[in-house]
């Protein structure tokens, strides 16, 4: 009988970070592989939306071997570890691993997951905000290898913009080199001027995946020595970003979807500011964004027609133009549990979640 292969907790956290690379998270936030040994292996694995008491008392009772949340457990440098769920952790050897702002940023992460929740349709990224910027490359081919080295890039990822795969410019140029001393190339002769047509090739990279482009290209190019430029691009990203448009099915008003938000996300209670309109109002198009979505309220006037976020603040409400439905910080990121179990899909593991109910927040008094 074959033995199962084991799987470790850095086979899991590198499958996550192919996903939601870290370089995604903004460079305030602190991601990633945060308590426990990279070898260990994992049978059971507690999804959570945070590290609390809670959620490790549950992990340490379900022999869990890996804890994946998204809030970081550790957000600022530590100078002693004295910590009693710190000790809880390391004495029961239970990983933690997060994925926070890199995981709001990407397609199928927590804003997602809201719209979906919320059976949005037609969604698209409310902002282009993320971590990570984007690099044009330009190398010069012969014309005959052009689509092996085309296809040698956008197998690295290279070529996507927005919904589209394969994306490249190319044109037909003319070259010339000489080869000297030392070199060895598939065409031309030492210390001759050698001029041939070529194909120049452009294309976008994301910046996490720009050395893995460069290695593939090199590895699929004919020359030994290829000629290519790097340029960081100021326009902004459109693979990644902060918050979702969509559409609801059919029109509702402005009371009636703020019934259903709280139906939709179990949340005990919401908050509907009409910014002046009628709690009749009819409303389609909506913007979402999971947890703290103050900071791009900017970005959804002229085009949503309510904005379901949380924790506005006192002013922002006061200053909305826009209908506003804070239905919870916690509320609106949880159903990301539900993507982050679809992407552990592929590994042979047990996997449990910390359930609303069980969460810490659940013990606040509505009066």
């Amino acid at each position: 009988m074959r033995k199962e292969k084991l799987i470790t907790v850095s086979e899991v956290i590198n499958h996550l970070h192919k996903i939601a690379h870290p370089d995604l998270a903004f460079e305030w936030d602190n991601v990633g592989f945060q308590i426990g040994d990279g070898n260990q292996e994992v049978k059971k694995i507690l999804l959570t939306l945070d590290v609390t008491e809670n959620a490790i008392n549950k992990a340490i009772r379900e022999n869990v071997d890996l804890i994946i949340s998204h809030h970081p457990f550790i957000f600022r440098p530590i100078s002693k570890i004295t910590n009693p769920l710190y000790l809880k952790l390391i004495k029961n050897d239970i990983a933690v691993f997060c994925a926070h702002t890199n995981l709001d940023v990407i397609k199928k992460g927590v804003n997602s997951a809201l719209a979906a929740k919320l059976n949005l349709q037609n969604v698209e990224l409310l902002t282009t905000e993320s971590g990570a910027s984007v690099y044009q490359v330009t190398v010069y081919v012969p014309s005959v290898s052009m689509v092996e080295v085309a296809n040698a890039v956008f197998a690295s990822g290279a070529g996507i913009i927005g919904n589209y795969n394969n994306c490249m410019n190319d044109y037909e140029v003319s070259g010339q080199f000489m080869p000297v001393e030392g070199s060895n190339p598939i065409l031309g002769t030492k210390d001759k001027l050698e001029k041939i047509v070529e194909r120049k090739l452009e294309f976008f990279v994301d910046s996490f995946k720009l050395a893995k482009v460069i290695e593939a290209m090199k590895k699929a190019h004919p020359y030994e020595t290829p000629a290519y430029s790097v340029n960081r691009q100021s326009k902004p990203n459109e693979n990644f970003g902060l918050g979702m448009l969509g559409e609801l099915k059919r029109e509702m008003t402005l009371e009636d979807f703020a019934k259903t938000v709280k139906k939709d996300l179990h949340a005990p209670f919401i908050k509907l500011w009409k910014a002046g309109k009628s709690a009749k109002t009819k409303v389609k198009k909506i913007a979402v964004c999971g947890g703290s979505g103050t900071s791009v309220i900017s970005k959804v006037y002229g085009r949503a027609d309510v904005f379901v976020s949380a924790d506005f603040t006192y002013h922002t409400v006061l200053d909305s133009r826009i209908p506003l439905i804070d239905a919870g910080h916690f509320y609106t990121e949880n159903p990301v549990l539900e993507n982050l179990r679809e992407m552990l899909s592929d590994f042979k593991v047990e996997i449990i979640e910390l359930k609303a109910e069980e969460h810490e927040i659940k013990e606040q008094i509505i009066i």
